[in-house]
């Protein structure tokens, strides 16, 4: 065998089940034993005709048990795998040569109808040896038949002590001669043909395994590819059952038990209706949502291929992500959008801001001047704020989420926000349960966001003639247990009319406001996967609420 060829690595010894070749040596041992006990079945049982062991029945008799007693010591041997396996064919193959090659002899010789199962004995042998052991086998086969052969002429011969006589004799035998030629030629072919049949069986065997391997490693791959897809993945078939679904699925569709053979409808009515319009021809789907805490899903459907092809895909996707994606792709936009602006309008409004400054420290100025040049500096300063905002809106994109102990934070917040104050310092009341609560945020964009939502609870969050008073909590939602943090206030809330237009750009009841602090705390939080709703208390004033992303367990201090 080539030694570069591909396959000659996939040879019995190094690949193919050790068990299953003493299978076939057990196989083989048995076929071996139900031949001895048929033998001496027929030898027991015609005495008068003599089929088998005319010439010497008592021969017969002997070499058929002593075959059926090695034929069952090589069961035995093919269950104590001891010895090798090598060995114990090559021992099993002498005792076919031996005991058949006695039992023809005792049956007439060459002319025996039991020629035929040496011929079977060397193609048994022939599939589990190598080929120059089989060749071997069947030469000495032959040899052992050439041996019978002068054997029963000598025995027939009268005086065979006549060399003369003898060789007279082997001469006008040439009956027997070609038969002994034509059964060692079948001899070798078997042990030829066998030998190739069954090596080409092993190599056919090794290269299935090889291909099953494969195929288990591909499908076990696109199993694990499908498992963590962040899609959701069902495959359906015909009647509708479930084929396939991974994690994603399953945790969306709210159903971590569903296992193959369970019907669409069952899992999620919603989900097998928008199934039909498919089928009925709406190409667009509807989305849905599977229950009140899951998100809103999208499907798509579309048929599978080859010989799934009467099965259907169905991609799950998650609306808010869709959207996140088209957001980040509009936020692209927006940031080269912006900084253009920046860079064409900030320097103008410098110019002109320096300009109002230089007018208000004119001497010649009168006061309506320095009125005037107060109103144009005052209004630069918030144009600068209004192009600050959009830049940092511009920015969401830009985030670092970490993950961090909350209460800490909010305590250097705290110190920070309360040293930073021009005006009356609020009423401060803070609690975080539990203590260890983690939340994935990005510091810096919590920080802008819990500011802009202090700084307004300062100015609104009082009635007038009282203290401002802030009350920040923060724990576990009882729904999702996802990390929440409240800002509140005690002020005297907002109308039923601005509610609606809360996180609107642009929209302020201050004079000097510009409207898009809320909208930008809105939209830091849903760039770090967060909500900020408002949630009016019962008790009145104002409360937003910023719910994280699920929560994590605390960072182990090392």
């Amino acid at each position: 065998m080539n030694a570069t060829d591909p396959i000659a690595a996939l040879l019995p010894d190094r690949v193919l089940d050790r068990r299953y070749l003493w299978q076939v040596f057990r196989a083989s041992s048995f076929f071996r034993l139900v031949l001895a006990l048929l033998l001496l079945a027929a030898a027991g049982f015609d005495e008068q005709n003599r089929l088998f062991g005319k010439q010497n029945p008592q021969l017969f008799l002997w070499a058929a048990l002593i075959y059926m007693l090695m034929a069952l010591l090589a069961i035995a041997g093919s269950y104590w795998r001891r010895p090798q396996l090598k060995v114990q064919a090559h021992l099993l193959m002498v005792v076919d040569l031996a005991a058949l090659t006695v039992m023809i002899h005792a049956s007439g010789g060459i002319t025996s109808s039991l020629n035929s199962l040496l011929i079977t004995a060397i193609a048994a042998s022939s599939i589990l040896l190598p080929l120059s052991s089989a060749l071997l086998a069947a030469a000495l086969g032959f040899v052992l038949l050439v041996a019978s052969w002068v054997l029963s002429q000598w025995q027939a011969m009268r005086g065979p002590a006549d060399w003369l006589d003898l060789w007279s004799h082997l001469g006008n035998a040439g009956d027997d001669l070609a038969r002994l030629g034509v059964l060692g030629a079948a001899l070798f072919i078997a042990a030829g043909l066998t030998y190739a049949l069954a090596e080409r069986a092993r190599r056919g065997e090794a290269l299935a395994r090889q291909r099953t391997l494969e195929l288990l490693d591909a499908a076990e791959l696109n199993q694990g590819i499908i498992r963590h897809l962040q899609n959701g993945v069902v495959v359906i078939d015909p009647s509708d059952q479930i084929q396939l679904m991974n994690e994603t699925a399953k945790e969306w569709l709210d159903y971590p038990q569903a296992a193959p053979g369970l019907s669409l409808e069952a899992l999620s009515p919603p989900l097998a209706q928008r199934l039909r319009d498919w089928q009925a021809g709406n190409s667009d789907p509807s989305a849905f949502r599977p229950a009140e805490y899951r998100p809103e899903l999208i499907p798509r459907f579309t048929r599978l291929s080859g010989r799934q092809a009467a099965s259907v895909l169905v991609l799950l996707e998650d609306s808010q992500q869709v959207a996140e994606r088209l957001q980040q792709i509009k936020l692209v936009a927006l940031g080269r959008l912006t900084a253009g602006i920046a860079h064409e309008i900030r320097n103008p409004l410098a110019a002109i801001g320096h300009a109002a400054q230089l007018l208000q420290e004119s001497a010649s100025a009168g006061t309506s001047n320095h009125r005037l040049a107060q109103i144009v500096y005052d209004n630069v300063k918030r144009a600068n704020r209004i192009i600050g905002d959009v830049l940092d809106l511009a920015r969401r994109d830009r985030i670092k989420p970490e993950r961090f102990v909350l209460e800490p934070w909010l305590e250097d917040f705290r110190q920070d926000f309360l040293r930073s104050l021009d005006g009356p310092t609020p009423t401060w009341h803070q609690q975080v349960e539990p203590t260890e609560l983690v939340v994935s945020f990005d510091p810096h964009q919590l920080r802008q966001i819990l500011w802009n939502l202090c700084a307004n609870a300062c100015l609104h969050g009082s009635r007038p003639g009282d203290t401002p008073h802030i009350e920040l909590r923060a724990g576990l939602d009882d729904n999702h247990a996802r990390p929440f943090l409240e800002v509140r206030d005690a002020g005297p809330g907002i109308t039923a009319d601005n509610v609606a237009k809360l996180f609107e750009p642009f929209f302020t009841t201050r004079a000097q406001g510009t409207g898009l602090g809320l909208y930008l705390a809105r939209e830091l939080c849903e760039a770090n996967r967060a909500q900020l709703q408002y949630r009016p208390p019962p008790e009145g004033g104002c409360c937003f609420r910023i719910t994280f992303t699920a929560a994590s367990p605390a960072p182990e201090i090392t």
